[in-house]
């Protein structure tokens, strides 16, 4: 069973990221879902992507008890993972808006980076980046991103304190873009994508726009294999 069942709806596809009660990650779970984005990559949807969480939570980040699990080849393979997952959601060519439905916690925040547009729930929930409480140093490809598309200020003030914020500050602190209504979330989203998706520039701006991050993301992957 995969933990990214999609939903096509008029050309634009929907991911829901779907594992467990707190929709965690592990190494396998990354993988399937690198692989799963690369395809994508070569045949994009023609309204573009958004990506989601099941049920309350988008993702609360690495699961720590399998983290904590890990030997020092599993550590390395998960360092992996991690890696080629946010680089593939990094390179999509085409429009990628986040619906995020709930708590955002550590990868979470990263995945939100790499989109085109963040949409966020209404509510009482929280979105950080506490990899220093967790003991989870990020990867390298996660830190290109940060560096490249968080402020300096917030990337600061999220990376070292491990502070969490709500939706609201979110859009304060550049991680969301405008929020909604819950039961609006997806159909907003899914106009987002395709209204993005359908400019005749946008895969070219988008291009330019990533070309530095790709490049240093792509060196940091050829260095590591």
């Amino acid at each position: 069973m995969t933990c990214f069942p999609t939903e096509e709806r008029d050309g634009t596809l929907i991911i829901t990221l779907t594992n467990g009660e707190r929709n965690t990650l592990n190494p396998d779970l990354l993988e399937e879902g690198a692989a799963a984005l690369q395809r994508l990559a070569q045949d994009p949807p023609k309204g573009g992507i958004v990506l989601t969480g099941a049920g309350a939570h988008f993702t609360c980040g690495m699961d720590t008890k399998v983290a904590a699990s890990l030997d020092k080849a599993g550590q390395k393979r998960a360092v992996a993972a991690i890696d080629e997952f946010a680089a593939a959601l990094h390179r999509l060519p085409c429009a990628l808006v986040c619906a995020v439905n709930g708590n955002a916690i550590g990868a979470g925040g990263i995945m939100m980076l790499c989109a085109d547009w963040i949409y966020a729930a209404s509510g009482d929930y929280k979105i950080g980046l506490p990899e220093a409480r967790a003991g989870l140093p990020f990867p390298a490809v996660p830190q290109a991103i940060l560096d490249h598309w968080l402020e300096p200020a917030w990337r600061r003030r999220l990376a070292l304190s491990s502070m969490l914020i709500g939706p609201k500050e979110a859009i304060g602190a550049g991680l969301v873009d405008a929020t909604a209504m819950p039961d609006d979330l997806i159909d907003k989203s899914v106009a987002k994508a395709r209204e993005m998706n359908a400019q005749p520039g946008f895969r070219a701006c988008k291009r330019q726009l990533r070309a530095k991050a790709n490049a240093e993301i792509d060196g940091i992957l050829s260095s590591s294999s």
